[in-house]
């Protein structure tokens, strides 16, 4: 079981025509891709501690949010459509190749973004969804940006740059004139 169903999958190619018995690949192929990459989404659910280690993917999906479970059917969704939009292509689909390798390359993004990696697999201090999965995650903020010292409490000759912090103006800051 995966995180997404075959229809929203085979959603993904609007030429792409289900339900008949010429229909290939069939239905059972599709949700093997669904289950596969359900299983990879698993495997770095569990390795960065949002899950238990050793649970089925029910027993997954039961521990987690909404928020969760829809990044979790986003990007099962995309990776299936990778390879469905291949085995198109295989059958002389002409655009199934190029849409397939577009899904691939935001399921991956999709996935480095979970899996806390960058570009090249390196590891980053959190990915862009670990507040879905953990809720004491680290979040990045606008406010640092907006911290500021009144001016009332420096000297005069002192900018913000001496005093270690990152403003761009400071009240006595001769650089703005």
């Amino acid at each position: 079981m995966g995180y997404t169903t075959v229809d929203q999958v085979a959603g993904m190619f609007p030429t792409f025509v289900r339900g008949t018995a010429q229909q290939k690949p069939a239905d059972t192929l599709i949700q093997t891709y669904i289950d596969d990459v359900a299983g990879e989404i698993d495997a770095v659910l569990t390795r960065r501690g949002f899950v238990t280690t050793g649970l089925s993917n029910t027993q997954i999906q039961e521990q987690l949010s909404a928020g969760a479970l829809n990044v979790c059917e986003m990007i099962n969704r995309y990776g299936a459509a990778r390879q469905l939009g291949e085995t198109l292509a295989t059958f002389g689909v002409a655009t199934a190749r190029q849409q397939a390798q577009s899904l691939g390359a935001n399921y991956e993004r999709l996935k480095n973004d979970l899996d806390a990696r960058n570009e090249q697999g390196e590891p980053l201090p959190s990915g862009s969804y670990d507040k879905y999965f953990d809720a004491l995650a680290r979040t990045e903020s606008a406010e640092p940006a907006l911290e500021a010292i009144a001016g009332g409490d420096m000297d005069r000759s002192e900018t913000p740059f001496e005093m270690g912090t990152s403003q761009v103006f400071g009240k006595f800051d001769e650089r703005g004139r």
